[in-house]
This record gives C-alpha cells, structure tokens and sequence, in this order.
C-alpha cells in the first residue's frame, strides 16, 4: 500500500517502515524480523539469520531497533546496532539486502506520552505480577574493548538467548534498555515455577560470564494498560520502580541475582536464597530486606 496523507493522518499516534517504492508495513507490539516463516516479516534472503531483529513498542509510543545477534548485524543511520536503540522518524534501517525508512511522524515527549495515555489507553487493570531486571555489567567499559562487529555479536546473543529463555517460560519482555531488559509474568498457578525455572537458565548464562550481568526480582502489584493502535502492553506503578532501584543496589553490593522479601517468599522452596540484608532504596521509605539468589 502506498504511503499518502491519509496513511500519514491515521498512523499519526504509531510508526510504520517503508521501502524505497514507498510501500508500507504498519508497526504494532513485538515486531520480528528474519528468515524463519514464524517471524512477524520474513525476509528471504541468505544474509538474514533465522531470527535477525525486533522492533518494539515499548513506554507508550517509542519504538526501539533490537538484534538478535545477527550474523551479518542490523544497521541503523548505516552504523551497526550494539545495543538496543530507540528509534526516530526518518531513521534508516538496513537488514540484509533490505533497505527501509522508519516513520513516526509526531515526537513523543514525556507530556505527549500522559496526554495520549490518558486519552486512548485501554481499562487499566491492577495485576499481580513476577518483575525481573537484567542488566550488563560494566557495559561502557566492555562497549570500548571490543571491536564494533563483536560487541553487537554478543550483545544481540545475550539479549536472544534471555529472550527465548523467557518466553519459553510463559514470561514477556515488557521493555528493553540500552544495557537490559525488563520482563514479566503474570501472577497464575504456574507462575512461581516458571520463574524459578528461568532464574534458574539465568544464572547458567550468568555463570558464562559473557557478558556479565545483574538480575533483580520482584513480586507486586503492577497498573497494566495497553494502547490499541500501538498492540503492546505497559507496565507501571510503584513496584516496577521499585525493581529497577533493586538492580541499582545488586550492582552496588555486588550481587549477582537479588530478589525481594516478596519474591523470596513466593519463591519459597523453588530456588535457594541468602539473606542480604535490609537495605534503603530511594525513593522508598524505610528499609527493605532482600535476599541473594
């Protein structure tokens, strides 16, 4: 379908790639690019991997660029992906032999992102929810130390091989970083050994040492609500605060896998824990204890 005003005018509050003949793909929740049938778009080509890039929404209307690690990289602005990036309108996407233009004609600002939420985001329902931060360690210093093809390769096959650590245990990334992830489950009769059974292929990707990285998690209460035209759900409230402030306080007691008091004790008997102590996290009064797992 060709790119005109009307397509611009409806797409207005979403994002859209198109190709060099103007055609264009509408861009909605976990977008996958790659060989493999089961992709979101295939491209058939001998130079895409099986499972090549996503496109995410994530944080009400930013679309970020993820490889997977890539035999032959994804290329933004014609510079390889190391890391996931937030895209921009009219930025370049480059994968294989296939060319595209990223578009996303209105800026989200931060009060875009509160007007628009207020005014088109689905019911918001108070869920129960597992959060899990993963963060590299020390990545400004590893990004320097290696050459631009072999960091995006281990970047991008860290961020895979967590990804499809999760989702084979019924978990959903809800937000990438520059640096991590953020993901989640929902609270169910399985819910518990799915994440012990996650945290548990964590820590033997930890234990490769390659790239280092933090895991914390946490179990509350989590506002769900998605935008419809975007497809993709979002995460807020004071608990998801409250995991990213304990992956700050793993790094400083140098702490490979942290969990709460709340984790712990919905964990139970699933996964082995230490006491670390009751520490204070800002923003939070009082002190909490955690637990090294």
């Amino acid at each position: 379908m060709a790119a005109d005003d009307s397509a611009e005018s409806s797409n207005a509050q979403s994002a859209w790639l198109e190709t060099p003949g103007r055609d264009t793909v509408l861009i909605q929740g976990n977008w996958s690019i790659g060989r493999s049938a089961k992709n979101t778009m295939v491209l058939d080509s001998p130079k895409i991997s099986r499972r090549h890039a996503i496109i995410n929404v994530q944080n009400v209307g930013e679309f970020w660029l993820i490889d997977l690690g890539s035999s032959n990289g994804s290329f933004l602005n014609k510079r390889r992906v190391h890391q996931p990036v937030r895209l921009c309108d009219r930025d370049q996407i480059i994968i294989g032999d296939y060319v595209f233009t990223f578009r996303q004609p209105i800026e989200v600002t931060g009060e875009y992102q509160s007007t628009f939420m207020e005014r088109t985001i689905r019911e918001i329902e108070n869920v129960a929810c597992w959060l899990l931060v993963a963060d590299i360690e020390n990545f400004t210093p590893l990004s320097r130390s290696l050459t631009s093809d072999k960091l995006a390769t281990l970047i991008g096959g860290w961020v895979a091989t967590c990804k499809e650590i999760i989702e084979a245990h019924a978990g959903m990334i809800d937000k990438y970083l520059g640096d991590g992830f953020l993901a989640y489950w929902r609270e169910d009769e399985n819910a518990a050994k799915d994440v012990a059974a996650a945290l548990d292929q964590l820590k033997q990707a930890q234990a490769k040492a390659e790239p280092r990285f933090r895991l914390a998690l946490h179990f509350g209460l989590v506002a769900i609500g998605g935008v419809p035209s975007m497809g993709e759900e979002s995460l807020m409230g004071k608990d998801v605060n409250f995991v990213f402030r304990m992956e700050k306080l793993a790094g400083a007691l140098n702490i490979s896998a942290l969990t709460s008091a709340a984790g712990k004790d919905k964990l139970g008997s699933l996964v082995q824990s230490e006491p670390a102590g009751a520490h204070e996290l800002k923003g939070f009064e009082g002190k909490h204890e955690f637990f090294s797992c």
